[in-house]
């Protein structure tokens, strides 16, 4: 019984031991800065899309009239997300960038093909990039967004870092590794994720060690191609005059931004109330997709906006962080990447329900209803935190005096009392045990209640006035 105490009193020493020993603050602090603003952004997510799609689901024969279809959907597409992102976060992100990377590419570039077969594609609004398994669209592109990332950040690795490519190589492993991808998504076509991609591997590049010069040439060239390439397709077109003048085909083209307009418009301050949208009521199409940022604009104002802004904020500094303290180039620019994926992503969709760039489809990212679009940006979040955990820097004057603390029992506990006193009661040590410069970590507390921890930092002020000569234990 008493070998069980004791067993027991040094798990929990060696407990308390870890959690004192453990992350430092520089690592922990954005890891759960970022996971918790992943969190609170999705949980949000499911209250606004039952909020936006309720209504439309209660009347509508393909939702079974049931009100609570979509967030249901949604709440299965966020838990395997979850999974998704704490396998991702639980493995070395370098087994994703080095060891299987290859496997991933070639599964994304299939995924990206069989849209293009008439069996499996399905057209969505002038454009093919579902798959349908199973009763379940899938879009590719969103997962490709993963693999691109990972590819372009080992290329970086072995090129600027390792130095094991030359430039010719690097070039062509480029144009292959993330070139393909690009050009498949795009002849979908979708430009949207193709521009998002584009802008965040243009941030990568830059953070990599390209020259600032090249990367604004580069990001003219890339604006100026997607300016052509809009104007070729009547789709595309069509969105850039509305964005101009949506009032010129009101009942049309123009007729979905207008009414993300109104809903801004009523939201005033302070919304008009959480679930009290007028225009979710089979005014505004997609209300909970690529238009649900209205829809919080009406029922929770400008406050609300401002307020899911500043999450994501909050979100893009933990991630910068994280990129900062990755240990190797290939995890700065795989958090830095994944970081920079999700709000450019936000502000894609922002400014183009705001009509200042044409709409291009996208959603908010853990907000917005949709699948594919939520598992992915978990899993971006979950390479982001792998990166984190792997994280460390070299060891610090504090990191080595912080590995000298000792843990010790506390007064009065469970154990054996004659012994308590004489081997865990830290005044009895202090000018036995401890050496200058050191501190140890006590359990005191009375007995039968629970162990407060405290700090004994040493010898009392009397101890160290009367030196560490054995006169002052003569005069006691």
């Amino acid at each position: 019984m008493a070998g069980g105490k004791n067993g027991k009193k040094g798990k929990n020493g060696r407990n308390m031991e870890r959690r004192i020993l453990g992350v430092p603050a520089r690592f922990m602090s954005p890891r759960l800065i970022f996971g918790v603003c992943v969190l609170v952004l999705s949980l949000f997510g499911l209250l606004m899309i039952y909020s936006a799609s309720s209504v439309t689901s209660l009347i509508s024969e393909g939702t079974n009239y049931d009100a609570a279809y979509y967030v249901k959907r949604q709440a299965v597409f966020l838990a395997v997300g979850a999974v998704a992102a704490l396998m991702l976060a639980r493995i070395d992100y370098r087994t994703w960038s080095r060891g299987v990377l290859t496997v991933i590419w070639v599964l994304t570039v299939m995924l990206l093909l069989a849209i293009f077969l008439s069996s499996a594609g399905q057209d969505a609004y002038g454009a093919s990039r579902w798959l349908g398994i199973a009763g379940f669209t899938l879009q590719p592109s969103e997962f490709a967004k993963v693999t691109v990332v990972l590819t372009a950040a080992n290329l970086a690795q072995r090129y600027f870092e390792d130095a094991s490519l030359t430039f010719d190589r690097f070039v062509k492993l480029m144009a292959v590794g993330v070139g393909v991808p690009l050009v498949l998504i795009l002849a979908q076509p979708d430009k949207g994720t193709t521009m998002i991609l584009a802008a965040t591997l243009l941030v990568m590049g830059y953070l990599a060690g390209l020259p600032r010069n090249l990367v604004v040439g580069l990001a003219i060239v890339g604006i100026a191609g997607f300016l052509i390439l809009s104007l070729r397709d009547e789709y595309s077109r069509a969105r850039i005059f509305t964005m101009f003048d949506p009032w010129r085909d009101y009942y049309g083209d123009g007729y979905q931004l207008i009414q993300g307009f109104y809903a801004f418009g009523s939201g005033g301050l302070f919304g008009v109330g959480l679930g009290f949208s007028r225009q979710k009521y089979s005014y505004l199409p997609m209300a909970y997709n690529d238009f649900i940022f209205a829809v919080i604009g009406e029922e929770l104002g400008l406050a609300g906006t401002l307020g899911m802004l500043a999450v994501f904020a909050l979100l893009g500094w933990a991630g910068a962080q994280i990129a900062k303290n990755a240990p190797d180039l290939a995890g700065r620019l795989i958090a830095a990447g994944c970081t920079g994926l999700i709000i450019i992503q936000l502000f894609v969709n922002i400014c183009g329900v705001l009509g200042m760039i044409p709409l291009t489809g996208k959603p908010v990212p853990f907000i917005s209803y949709g699948g594919s679009t939520i598992i992915s940006c978990l899993m971006l979040a979950g390479l982001t935190l792998s990166v984190s955990r792997v994280s460390k820097l070299p060891e610090t004057t504090h990191d080595r005096a912080r590995s000298r603390w000792q843990v010790g029992g506390g007064r009065g506990g469970s154990g054996d009392a004659r012994g308590s006193r004489d081997a865990h009661d830290p005044y009895e040590q202090r000018s036995t045990d401890l050496t200058r410069g050191s501190f140890t970590v006590v359990q005191g507390g009375s007995s039968g209640a629970r162990p407060r921890e405290r700090i004994d930092l040493g010898p009392s002020a009397t101890d160290r006035l009367r030196g560490s000569s054995g006169r002052g234990k003569k005069h006691r």
